[in-house]
């Protein structure tokens, strides 16, 4: 009996204590996005009738020389094609590791010149290394300077051709948003949308401004470089709204003064992609498959601040990786900068002798626009 006593004795004098110290459950972390995932809308790669062109190098001069370099393993050959389009006719092939040579560069092909075959080669076909022939007058391979910024008035429609008859895009760009514009043609304004060129009605926008073709703005409100991205909205699916707020988030999170010689970590300044950091549930590809993580949508954010400072010759990329030998379908060819993990991150510095400001903007109605100044 006093055996028992003692036990009961001891139990109760260190019960206490042992629970006590017992450790508290750990929050379950937060997911992280690895990468973004956006289904194509079926006219990425649409060419209306304004850039249907015969395949001519006349006039032109060499701009880059590539290799080819095809997305599959299996692939071995790339078609030189007569137009813009995978069923128009072959009029020759070049075998992966061949060096062509460019001459104009399209949201979906470029135009080569091989072994005195001239025509059509899809950009998924080449590498992204190409080499620059004419550095002092030519941009890096992908880079168009965009040359205005404007704001619709209204919900607008991007069209195929410049001309109202013309088939419309998915997409419609809601009324106060900002959009950053290629050059303008009879009357509309010409945009990339996807991996096609769109046109816009000019009646429909207002607030026009000039994008400097230098570093030298003609003005403090002058951006010095600019660009958009287009992308679904208000379509039903509530993870597709989650990305539309995850772009917004993030343009709050990129509008910045950058100084000279400061970086710009994207996962660690942007991120991290959490709830507690003002994301939400979006589509994600995780192994091969599209999953619901917190942040996604941010993947467009980065590619299209990525595109912006591209157009600097002051701005050294220190890291970039893109979605997968595919890329992004919201983006041409190469033009994409993945973020979300210690391997996907996009990261710039800013290597001007004046500070910049970053202005990244969307109302969440199908565009994402951002601006680069300069601060000084």
């Amino acid at each position: 009996m006093k055996r028992v006593l003692l036990i009961a004795l001891v139990l109760a004098l260190f019960a206490p204590a042992a629970l006590a110290q017992e450790p508290s459950a750990a929050p379950t972390p937060e997911p992280e996005i690895v990468q973004d995932y956006v289904e194509d809308d079926g006219m990425s790669e649409v060419v209306g009738k304004m850039e249907q062109e015969k395949p001519s190098i006349d006039g032109l001069a060499p701009l880059y020389t590539t290799r080819i370099k095809l997305l599959t393993a299996s692939g071995t050959m790339a078609s030189i094609r007569v137009a813009q389009d995978d069923n128009s006719k072959s009029l020759g092939t070049a075998s992966v590791g061949d060096i062509v040579t460019i001459y104009k560069v399209y949201p979906a092909y470029v135009l080569v010149s091989f072994k005195g075959t001239v025509g059509f080669v899809k950009r998924t076909c080449i590498d992204e290394n190409a080499e620059n022939l004419n550095p002092e007058t030519s941009p890096p391979y992908g880079v168009t300077k965009y040359k205005y910024v404007a704001t619709t008035i209204a919900l607008t429609p991007i069209y195929t051709d410049p001309d109202t008859r013309s088939t419309t895009f998915p997409i419609e760009v809601g009324g106060g948003s900002t959009v950053a514009i290629l050059d303008f043609v009879d009357g509309f304004a010409k945009v990339l949308y996807w991996r096609s060129y769109g046109y816009i009605d000019a009646a429909g926008l207002t607030d026009l401004v000039v994008v400097s073709p230098t570093d030298e703005p003609m003005s403090a409100e002058t951006p010095i470089s600019a660009f958009s991205s287009f992308f679904k909205y208000n379509n039903g699916v509530e993870l597709n709204d989650g990305r539309v707020k995850n772009i917004v988030r993030s343009c709050e999170l990129m509008t910045r003064v950058m100084q000279p010689g400061e970086q710009l970590d994207f996962n660690a300044q942007i991120g991290p992609y959490k709830k507690s950091n003002g994301y939400f549930p979006a589509p994600v590809l995780i192994d091969g498959g599209s999953q619901p993580g917190y942040g996604g949508g941010t993947c467009q954010s980065s590619s299209t601040l990525y595109n912006t400072v591209r157009q600097l010759p002051g701005i050294t990329v220190l890291m970039r990786r893109p979605h997968g030998p595919g890329c992004a379908r919201y983006l041409p060819m190469h033009q994409d900068a993945a973020v979300g993990n210690e391997s996907l991150n996009f990261i710039f510095r800013n290597d001007y002798g004046f500070p910049i400001r970053i202005l990244a903007e969307s109302t969440g109605e199908g565009v994402i626009t951002i601006q680069v100044f300069r601060a000084e």
